[in-house]
């Protein structure tokens, strides 16, 4: 059993003091050897799923990559571990020792021997942007996967936060519901190819045009993702209930490890927010696509982002820049549908950074 075996870091003033800790108490046992996490540990992590996009997206500021885009594995394995251990020990102390053994346990492993890297990213995203809140603020009450009963199912999103926040001098309490979506995407083998994603909602028309006008030019043509968007949409409808006063519902989308390096952000948010059809701007081009009514009534904001290389390892949505301003940052998206709230999700997105 791993736990038998001397933990890998040599743990110099305590660096990844957690990662030892479950290592040596058996949580990390039924891993795959394959993990990104245990060859992180065991420091033979030399690529995976998504790698050519965080490449590329990476602003490169700790010089983590060196000429003709080789990166410094020691140190991206160690960051990443030193990192990651730093979370989840925060977070254990938010949300209990039971609710992260279980997600240690259950969802970090993605797959344990069937491991699955798709499924360990959705954690990984899942681990970024709850760190992101509960390291800004002393929350009154942190609650990991708090059931919303709706009808007659119980879901959950994945966390609450309830909290204060001051706004023109008054002090009022604030519930924050998350939740956060990854998809998984096929491997492509064509980076160096030409490829097309129309970034707004064809008609039956466009269908046929684009892709016959592709192959004419000897361009890959690839359909927009829409249906996944549709889905994360409606999926976290169901997570949500109808948002009170000072309660904001966030949708967190994750749109990494896809075709186009350095720009597949602009097919999600194009496709969310474009003037033409955008899912989130006309609620009848949504609808004539199956997305929920309740999408607009439950959901008070929608975040779409991409992922870099530097961003996964040290695994800080802080990273991610102005959120407010996508027009000086193509790597995020912040986008309100309940517009009357705007003004306070400006207020609470910047109290909490």
């Amino acid at each position: 059993m791993r736990h038998e075996l001397p933990f890998p870091i040599h743990n110099d003033c305590g660096i990844c003091n957690y990662f030892k800790k479950i290592w040596e108490d058996g949580w990390l046992d039924e891993y795959s050897d394959n993990h990104f996490l245990i060859k992180a540990i065991e420091n033979r992590l030399t690529a995976f799923i998504g790698f050519t996009q965080m490449l590329n997206n990476d602003p490169n500021l700790h010089r983590l990559i060196k000429k003709h885009g080789v990166i410094d594995n020691n140190s991206f394995n160690l960051n990443f571990c030193m990192n990651l251990s730093g979370c989840l020990a925060h977070l254990q102390t938010i949300f209990g020792n039971d609710h992260m053994e279980r997600f240690i346990k259950d969802q970090l492993s993605a797959g344990k021997q069937q491991y699955d890297e798709d499924t360990f990213f959705e954690a990984i995203s899942e681990i970024s942007v709850l760190r992101f809140y509960a390291i800004r603020s002393k929350w009154k009450q942190a609650l990991y996967e708090p059931p919303v009963q709706i009808s007659k199912s119980l879901k959950n999103p994945e966390a609450r936060f309830v909290g204060e926040l001051s706004l023109n001098g008054n002090v009022e309490e604030i519930v924050i519901n998350i939740e956060v979506k990854c998809p998984k995407f096929p491997s492509i083998e064509h980076q160096e190819s030409k490829i097309a994603i129309p970034t707004v909602l064809l008609s039956n028309e466009g269908r046929k045009q684009i892709p016959r006008f592709c192959e004419e030019n000897e361009i890959i043509y690839m359909s927009p993702r829409v249906m996944k968007l549709k889905d994360f949409l409606n999926s976290a409808a169901t997570k949500f209930s109808i948002p009170k006063d000072n309660e904001f519902n966030l949708l967190y989308i994750n749109w990494s490890f896809c075709d186009f390096p350095s720009n597949s952000f602009l097919e999600a948010w194009s496709l969310l927010t474009n003037t033409i059809n955008g899912i989130l701007t006309h609620p009848n081009a949504a609808r004539n696509i199956g997305v929920s009514s309740e999408v607009f009534e439950r959901i008070t904001a929608v975040i779409v982002y991409t992922e870099a290389l530097e961003g996964l390892m040290f695994l800080d949505f802080r990273m991610y820049g102005n959120l407010m301003d996508v027009s000086k940052d193509f790597e995020c998206g912040f986008w309100t549908i309940n517009c009357a709230m705007r003004k306070k999700l400006v207020n609470l997105i910047y109290y909490i950074k």
